[in-house]
Order: structure tokens, then sequence, then C-alpha cells
């Protein structure tokens, strides 16, 4: 093997792999399966347009062709077959039935057709190249099994033509019923096939027996087969025409061209992409939707000017050849396989009789009915749903499909709309007296929060906040802002807060200042404020003199611990300040010692200055020491990453810290930083043994039984906020 040869290997092996007899044997039972089901599209496209079934035949085999080798060589779905499928079929059938309506006839329906699937093509590309896959995912499921349903029913009804039995003078009246019979025994057996032998492609069988079936009956026949009843012989690629001349351009209803495109292109793109997911979920891959898109629309282009008819993916032929082994290059070789029919087996047409291709498309047509909607109807849960889905399936009956889709539109709107409305925006509601600020509080401090904890209420929003959702949260907190109260409202979960949302977070804020209390906001995203403060945002929708005074912090901890200063202040208690020196004989822990041995306790200590942000010892640092705060703070970190902690106390005059590594001198679990100028005295543990016995009896039990208070109330504040968590 030369160097080039084994580069070009390498590169083919890159890219998505070689190609394999999986490939190759799934190739053909995808073409097998997809090829009924295009021909017979085809054909009751163009039999509807006036023209021969020969022609559809045609046009439906070129589509299979042209989208399944794009898709294929784009590689953005592995496994997935496209071809012309009912969605498209019908649409456009229901397109070009509206252009005879406004006059279009003859060579300028084939023009329309051609123009709709190549604008559709170009739409699908673009939407593709914006990378608007991904909107196209979030159009509900009810809303796609309104469209595919009302597909079903269309793609049944539209097959009632060919089974009239025209032509039926030659033969009598009596044989008016072969077609139709042709059609249920076609049926029956893809049904049957389909239940019973899954290992058999359904349709293919279906359409063999109905075939075989035909000719058994038509043996009896007084006469030759009328030409109607069969589809003749398949055009080459020499029969493509298209005439598009100024005149014939400029007579066109373009107004009406391009919107049945957009629309197509809606209907196309979501029915391609489900069975991506299809596809995703037979092979466990993830398919790239816009890419997908952008190959998806090449391949309408080319099948619009090769005189074909557009469509998408196939969910019977996609699963058929990810089966049978297909991956990378199936769809390839699907559609090099409709390009060998073309070309050498046309004559087959002469003995394919279009009422087994009718039994064929009616299998399909059922097969897309969503019987959930009835069940969606009969559930109290579920019955929005079921209402959207009806309403578009009945728009689709009763108008048409472009109807059908814009009612579609429209609930898909309106589904999004009712969740948003009813998604719940508390995330977490709590108190004072369950949620606690980290700050060192004293006995009496937290005695109080303890008792009117209650007047801090605590409330995590999520979600997106707009006049409708503001409106029910507006309701639901009313009891709390009609008494006074300071209210947290954490602001980390949301996502979108519109002017109308925030016009009623004014009426909050005058209402609860009305009463006596106060508004607070945390974690409030520069995107959700529009990169204001809250305080200046309220103001710039309204009179500032009429909006009483809103406090923001960056931290719900700091949020936390305004509100409870300003509750104590309320109850006559003024909190502790950093800056206030205590001495350690004032404190619980210290007070009922003896003078003795409390003198002796501060002999053995260690004063230490810290400036702010020094740190008094790093998380995995050995450590025996005790720490005392005289004055200042220091706040105990937790580090999660490197320039990142979770805060887990915020210490102040007359507590004390490190107590776990002095009962147990190992590895500091957490950092001590000071936050503001702080004096600590130092107690190590070999410095507490030191002391005489008497002395060291007499501390060490007062220190032990503080320590191990200490020790609990953290026990049980963690208890609490597991509890908390749990409960949102």
């Amino acid at each position: 093997m030369t160097s080039t040869t084994a580069r070009a290997v390498t590169a083919v092996g890159l890219t998505g792999g070689c190609l394999t007899i999986g490939d190759i044997l799934g190739g053909l039972a995808a073409a097998a399966v997809a090829l009924p089901q295009a021909m017979g599209l085809g054909v009751a496209l163009f039999l509807a347009m006036g023209f021969d079934a020969s022609t559809g035949a045609f046009a439906g085999l070129v589509g299979a062709a042209s989208l399944s080798l794009i898709s294929g060589l784009g590689g953005a779905t592995t496994g997935m077959i496209s071809a012309p499928n009912g969605p498209v079929a019908i649409f456009l059938s229901a397109c070009m039935a509206s252009a005879a309506a406004l006059g279009v006839q003859g060579d300028g329906l084939l023009l329309t057709l051609v123009i709709v699937i190549g604008l559709t093509g170009l739409f699908q590309f673009l939407l593709g190249v914006i990378r608007g896959g991904q909107l196209v995912k979030f159009i509900p499921y009810p809303v796609v099994a309104g469209i595919v349903s009302g597909v079903g029913v269309l793609m049944v009804l539209s097959q009632l033509k060919p089974l009239s039995g025209e032509e039926i003078n030659a033969l009598g009246s009596r044989w008016m019923v072969l077609p139709a019979i042709t059609a249920l025994i076609t049926y029956s057996t893809s049904v049957f096939v389909s239940r019973a032998l899954l290992k058999f492609p359904a349709v293919l069988t279906g359409l063999v027996v109905g075939v075989v079936m035909f000719h058994l009956l038509m043996l009896a026949a007084p006469g030759p087969t009328p030409e109607s009843w069969v589809v003749g012989t398949i055009p080459g690629f020499d029969f493509i025409r298209i005439n598009a001349d100024v005149s014939s351009l400029t007579g066109l209803p373009w107004k009406f061209i391009v919107i049945s495109a957009l629309t197509l292109t809606v209907v196309a793109s979501i029915d391609c992409l489900l069975t991506a997911v299809v596809a995703d979920e037979q092979t466990g891959e993830r398919h790239d939707a816009n890419r997908e898109l952008a190959a998806q629309g090449i391949g309408q282009i080319v099948a619009g000017l090769l005189g074909g008819i557009g469509g998408g993916g196939t969910k019977g032929a996609t699963l058929v050849a990810i089966r049978t082994g297909g991956r990378r290059w199936t769809a390839v070789i699907t559609s090099l396989t409709f390009i060998m029919l073309i070309l050498f087996l046309r004559p087959v047409g002469e003995i394919l009789p279009v009422s087994a291709l009718a039994g064929v498309i009616i299998f399909v047509g059922t097969g897309l009915l969503e019987w959930n909607i009835y069940h969606w109807l009969r559930r109290k849960e579920t019955r929005v749903d079921g209402v959207v889905a009806l309403l578009v399936f009945t728009a689709i009956l009763v108008f048409d499909l472009m109807t059908g889709v814009g009612v579609g539109v429209l609930g898909a709107v309106l589904l999004f709309m009712r969740r948003l409305v009813t998604s719940r925006v508390v995330h977490e509601y709590s108190t004072g007296k369950e949620h606690h600020s980290l700050l060192y509080r004293t006995e009496e401090e937290r005695g109080l929060l303890d008792k009117f904890g209650d007047r801090v209420v605590y409330i995590e929003l999520r979600g997106n906040l707009f006049f409708g959702t503001v409106d029910r949260l507006f309701n639901e907190l009313l009891p709390d802002l009609n008494r006074p109260v300071w209210m947290i409202l954490n602001m980390r979960r949301v996502q979108s807060m519109d002017i109308s949302g925030l016009n009623l977070f004014r009426q909050m804020i005058k209402r609860l200042d009305a009463h006596g209390g106060r508004m607070i906001f945390s974690n409030v995203r520069k995107s959700v404020a529009q990169g204001r403060k809250m305080r200046k945002l309220m103001r710039w929708l309204g009179p500032a003199d009429e909006l009483p005074k809103v406090k923001t912090f960056k931290s719900t901890d700091a949020a936390l611990e305004f509100a409870e200063n300003e509750l104590l202040k309320s109850l006559g208690c003024k909190p502790a300040s950093t800056k206030h020196h205590v001495e350690l004989g004032q404190t619980e822990l210290f007070k009922n010692l003896s003078p003795e041995t409390y003198e002796a306790l501060m002999a053995v200590m260690q004063p230490r200055t810290l400036k702010r942000k020094e740190v008094v010892y790093a998380y995995g640092e050995f450590g025996d020491t005790l720490c005392f705060i005289v004055r200042g703070q220091v706040e105990i970190r937790l580090p999660t990453r490197v320039y990142h902690y979770k805060r887990l106390a915020k210490l102040g005059p007359g507590s004390f810290f490190g107590e776990v590594a002095f009962l147990d001198p190992a590895p500091r679990t957490a950092t001590a930083v000071a936050t503001r100028n702080t004096n600590l005295l130092m107690l190590s543990r070999k410095s507490f043994e030191s002391l005489k016995e008497e002395r060291q009896k007499e501390a060490g039990w007062a220190v032990l039984c503080k320590v191990a208070r200490s020790m609990s109330q953290q026990l049980r504040w963690a208890q609490s906020e597991m509890k908390r968590l749990e409960r949102h």
C-alpha cells in the first residue's frame, strides 16, 4: 500500500469509519423498506396533481436517492435513512391543491413543486447554518403528535381515488372492487407481518403479496389490465425537464410559495430530528442537529432540481438499517440502490399495481396515528396536552395541513407559556428559626433569634420571573407581606425577569414597607438586573421617593446576617461589634472558673495578632491549638477548588475555634482566615497539659463541656441543614 493510499484510508477512518459489510446489508434492507413508501407517496402526489403514476414513482425514487445520498455523506446521524415521507408528501399534496385553486395548472404546477421543495431545502440549510436545530427540538410533543396523526389520516384519505376502480367499462362493474381488494390484502399482510413476523420487512412483504394476488386475480379478468391500475414504465433521468422562463415564473403565486416553503421547513425539520432521535436510541450515539438540517436542506434542493419530491428521515427504514448492522455509510448504499433501480429496473413499474402501493400508504398512514391522545384527554394531568393535540389534528382535517401547522405553532407557544406560568418559582421557603447565618451569636442573641426568628423569611426563587409568575408569587407571599418581616429573596436560580415582573416587585416592596417590613435581595445576576443594582433598577421604573429602601447582597449569608442584626436591634439587643475587646474572664467558657485557675490558664496562653486576610492555619496543616478571639473576626472555610471555598462559620469576639485538633491533634479539617484585624489567645495542647493537676482538671472540665456543647450545636445545625436541603 502506498503512503498516499494509507493516508486516504486513515482519513476515512478518522471521519466516521470505513465501509463495512453491515453498511452494505443495512443499506440494501433499508432500500427494500423505503422503496414502496417512496414510490407510493410519489404516485399519490402526482396522481392528485393530474399526472401519470409512472412520473410519480420516478419522483419518489429520485427524492429518496437524493436525500439519502446527501444526508449519508454529511454523516450527522449514524444509520438514518432519508426518503419521501408522509408529512412532507401530504403537505406537498395540500400545497399543490391550493396552488391549483389559485389558477396554477399543468407545467406551472410542476414548476411550483420544484420551487417549494427548493426553497424548503434552502430554509432548512440556513436553519442548520444559524444553529437553529436546537429551536426545533423545543416544539412540544403534543403538537407533533397532532400534526403526525392528522398527516396519517390525510394519507389514508388520499388513497380513496386510486381504489375507486377507474376504467372498469372494459372489464365490467364486478371488477371495480379489485383495487380495493388488492389494497386490503397488502395492508392486512403488512399488519400481520409487523406483529407476528418481526424479522421480515412488513411493507416489502405486504407489497409483494399484494402484487402477486393482484395478478392472480387478473388472470380471471375478461380483458387486459387497465393502464391506470398499474404504475407503468418508470422514466429515466433523461425525463427530467423544468420549464422556467421569465413569463412562467412571474405568473406564480410567490407569496403563497414562500409561506408554504417556510411551513414545510418546520414540518420536515421536526420529522427529520424525531427520526434522528430514534436512530440515536438504537446506536447509542448523538446526532448533530444543525449539520443534519444543513445536509437535509441540500438534499431537498437536489431532489427538487432532479424532478423528485422532498422528504426527511424515515423511521421504519432507519430501524431496519441499524438492526441489520448499518452505521456510517448505510444511507449512501441505500441511495446507490435507488439509483440502480432507476437506471436498470424501470420496466418493473409495468407490473406494479397502484392499489398495492395504496395499501402500503394506508399501512404507513395508520401507523402514524397517535392513539395516546385519547388517554391524554382522559387524565386531568395531561388534558391540556391532549386538547392541544386534538386542536391541531382537527385543524388539519377541517382546513388543511398548513393551517394545522399554524395552530400547532400557536399551541406550542401556549403550552410553553402555560408551563412558565404554572411552574413553581419558590424553590425554598424557610424562616430565621430554621435558617441561620454563619455568624457567631451569644447565648442571648441565639435565644432571641430562636424565639422571634419567624420574622426573618428566607425565600429562594428559580426560573423566569415575568408578570404571570410574579403575580402568583405575590399571592403566595401575601401573608408575609402583610406583617413586619425581613424578607430575603435569593435570586441565584432566577434566569430572567421582565419589566412587568419587576413592577410587581415594586408593589411587593411597598406593601411590605407599609406593614413595617423590609425586602432584601441576594445573589442577583447582572443579566437578570440588566447590569444594575436592584434599588437602581427599581428607581429606573418609577419615582425614587415612592420606593422604600432596598438592600442587595452578593451572598445569602450576608443577607441573613443583616436581617438577624436588624431583628436583634428591634428587640433592644445590640449585636456585638468586631471592634469590641472581650476579656476571656467575661465569656461563658471561663466566667465560672476560680480566679487561681483562670490566672494559671491565662499564663500559658500565647497572644497572636493578625492583619486582615491573614491565615491563622490552613487546611491539612497539623495542629493542636485552641484559639480564642479577643477582638476582630475569623472565618472558617472549607476549600473546594484552588480559588474557591465554602464558608462554614463567621466568628467574632468571645468565640473560639480549632477545638477538633485540640481534642485530637491531627491535620486541620478547614482553613481559618482573619477577615478583620484580629487579636487571638492561643492555647496549645502541650501548654494545657503543663498546668498543675488541680488547675488542669478544673480548666479541662470547663473547656471540655464548652467544646462538647459547641460541637453538639454544630451537629444539630448540620442535621437541620441536611433536612432543609432534602425538602428542596
